[in-house]
């Protein structure tokens, strides 16, 4: 059975903070809120992410 992994990562936009602070680290998570970098990221490029509206964000946690 094929699927489709853009549609699938579009149906789910936005849910990466509640899995990641479920199922990996709520501190970070709620660190993330209280500086306010817990945005929905269209994409990456290099260590900047960018918002569903073009802004750019200078990734600190990239490793």
């Amino acid at each position: 059975m094929a699927f489709d992994l853009k549609e699938i990562i579009a149906a789910r936009l936005g849910e990466n903070y509640k899995l990641h602070e479920r199922h990996v680290n709520p501190t970070l998570v709620a660190a993330q809120r209280v500086i306010g970098f817990d945005k929905v990221y269209a994409r990456a490029e290099g260590a900047y992410l960018y918002d569903m509206d073009n802004q750019p964000y200078l990734d600190f946690l990239s490793g």
